[in-house]
């Protein structure tokens, strides 16, 4: 018999090993949901915030659950988030897709309406996946005014373990930028990649300092949104860095040119799936595109590796991820109205007003549309010839549990 249970962060504690077998079960892939890495983000970024964890539990085991932060930001009413923002993302549904899916689901959207507070924000949620749909049509059921944001696209790499139909699936202009990017490295002395999954804690540290100063150097320093200029974000990845290492899932990738650090992607390797969360270069040798060399290198490692199935880009797909990615998935925004009836009115109130926005917007002058049309035949215009396929060796060194 299933029932529904209401966590404090301790109480959650308590049973971490409920949650990590849940996370194991479930279609989440994200390292940073096991309860480590959301009692880390909590710790860090909401250490005075309340924390709920609504779970479904059958027979000592959970069936689904979902963890929410109460915002304390000066509101005049209480807003629910997921415990994420735009550098982490610790928050997600968790679901047992053997369980019983719909019932557990309509229990949490159940809880969920009856929180103290006025809205909970569902932010960066894959809006397409089976369960965020379920709990979503749970809670239209719950007859709640409701806000559906489109978001973004994330990219994702699709590893074929076919390496030369990978790169023919590239377009010819990209191919032949790679090829001579590593050819001009390559002219400047050894080139060597490193991938880093167990190191002690002092290399750990000390490669982590070396990857936060080259972000440092590049236009994230300049605006102050690196992880030296962020405050609290340098100890937070120390942090994660020692959780993921110590429970296997530490990915880290080091570019290097005679010895130095040029370029470096730090990653966490779960469920068969690479999340690329920083990739960064030294501005100095930005006419060698390190980056684009040292992303190369790491897909064809994974092409190799039968464990690996996919690389998922995060953040919003750019136009320098899209030359990599194979297909993409919607990254959205639910907004639900809970409380009493004037939560829902504020809401659709809010929804009014964003028509009325968009409407406005639909209706300015063309010139921005005209503007974006001659952009885009300058770029396809300057786009070179095809060559032939990257061949030039590369050292590897890879070191592993």
């Amino acid at each position: 018999m299933s029932h529904l249970k209401t966590l404090t962060l301790s109480q959650l504690a308590q049973q971490a090993d409920k949650w990590d077998d849940l996370w194991q079960r479930s279609e989440t892939r994200l390292p940073s949901r096991r309860f480590a890495g959301l009692q880390l983000w909590c710790r860090v970024f909401a250490p005075d915030q309340e924390f709920t964890a609504i779970v479904v539990e059958d027979d000592g085991r959970f069936l689904a659950g979902i963890p929410l932060i109460k915002d304390k930001r000066p509101w005049p009413f209480s807003i629910y988030r997921l415990p994420s923002n735009s550098t982490v993302g610790s928050g997600d549904l968790l679901v047992d897709p053997d369980g019983e899916f719909d019932a557990a689901l309509g229990a949490i959207a159940h809880r969920i309406c009856r929180l103290p507070g006025l809205a909970v924000a569902l932010e960066g949620i894959p809006i397409q996946s089976e369960r965020w749909k379920r709990l979503i049509a749970a809670l239209e059921r719950e007859g709640r005014a409701m806000h559906l944001s489109p978001g973004h696209d994330v990219g994702v790499v699709d590893i074929q373990h076919d390496w030369n139909a990978y790169m023919r699936s590239l377009s010819a202009n990209h191919r032949s930028s790679l090829k001579r990017a590593r050819q001009r490295l390559e002219a400047e002395g050894e080139v060597t990649v490193e991938r880093l999954r167990n190191p002690s804690d002092t290399e750990l540290f000390e490669t982590l300092e070396v990857c936060f100063a080259i972000e440092n150097k590049g236009w994230k320093g300049e605006n102050g949104t690196s992880i030296l200029g962020t405050p609290g974000l340098r100890d937070y990845y120390h942090q994660e860095a020692r959780i993921m290492r110590d429970l296997g899932y530490l990915d880290v990738w080091l570019l290097k040119l005679n010895g130095q650090v040029i370029a470096f992607e730090y990653c966490q390797f779960a469920k068969g799936t690479c999340f690329s969360h920083k990739i960064s270069f030294d501005p100095q040798f930005n006419r060698f595109s390190p980056g684009k060399v040292l992303q190369y290198i790491q897909l064809e490692r994974y092409h190799e590796d039968p464990a690996a199935e996919q690389l998922d880009t995060l953040g919003v797909l750019c136009e320098a991820k899209a030359k990599w990615t194979t297909r993409s998935y919607k990254s959205s925004r639910c907004f639900v109205a809970i409380g009493g009836r004037g939560s829902n009115m504020l809401l659709r109130s809010y929804q009014s007003l964003r028509s009325v926005a968009k409407s406005l917007r639909r209706n300015r002058p063309k010139q921005d549309a005209i503007q974006t049309e001659t952009n885009d035949a300058m770029t396809v215009t300057s786009k070179s010839p095809s060559t032939a396929a990257i061949d030039a060796p590369i050292t590897a060194t890879v070191t592993t549990p």
